[in-house]
């Protein structure tokens, strides 16, 4: 695209991980994740250190939309997952975010906790560097980042955009010296 000042470029995957994630931190602090009940609820074990931390945070759980209660002392039942992932295997999806999580250290408060889950969640499902899209869904998601508190990097703090200006170009260009 251009601006005033020049070339402005666009990492549509950056972008749409930006988008995606404000939108998913606003609703997990307004109103929790929302979250899909399972067919059938699943219980799974763990060791003691896991069934003391997911003890401490079973709130912060819930509000990523991650329907999880003790059953047991060192076994849990999980009967919800957040709504827009496609998790096959939810015991699986459980050890693999209790684990990324408990990585992230005791230190961390309950809200930062949350936003590292949806940071990883939302890479996987922000359009590709490569996906096509139609003019429309371009301006959209255009708006949509400008809209964000902060447009100009994703989650994990690459760049979404870069500027290049007229002089830059015209300089490349050896129009200008």
């Amino acid at each position: 695209m251009e601006n005033a000042d020049g070339l402005v470029l666009v990492d549509q995957h950056a972008a749409h991980e930006r988008i995606l994630f404000e939108e998913l931190r606003r609703r997990m602090e307004e109103q929790g994740v929302p979250a899909q009940k399972l067919l059938l609820p699943q219980t799974f074990d763990v060791p003691p250190r896991d069934a003391d931390w997911i003890e401490r945070n079973l709130s912060v759980l819930q509000k990523m939309g991650i329907g999880i209660e003790s059953f047991g002392p060192e076994t849990f039942k999980i009967d919800t997952v957040p709504s827009f992932l496609n998790v096959s295997d939810p015991v699986q999806f459980m050890r693999k975010v209790i684990d990324d999580l408990k990585g992230a250290g005791n230190s961390t408060s309950a809200m930062r906790l949350g936003e590292e889950m949806i940071a990883k969640t939302v890479c996987r499902h922000a359009v590709k560097a490569n996906d096509p899209l139609r003019y429309p869904e371009v301006e959209k998601m255009i708006r949509d980042l400008l809209d964000c508190d902060l447009p100009y990097c994703c989650p994990h703090g690459r760049p979404t955009m870069i500027q290049i200006s007229l002089a830059e170009l015209e300089k490349k260009f050896g129009r200008k010296i």
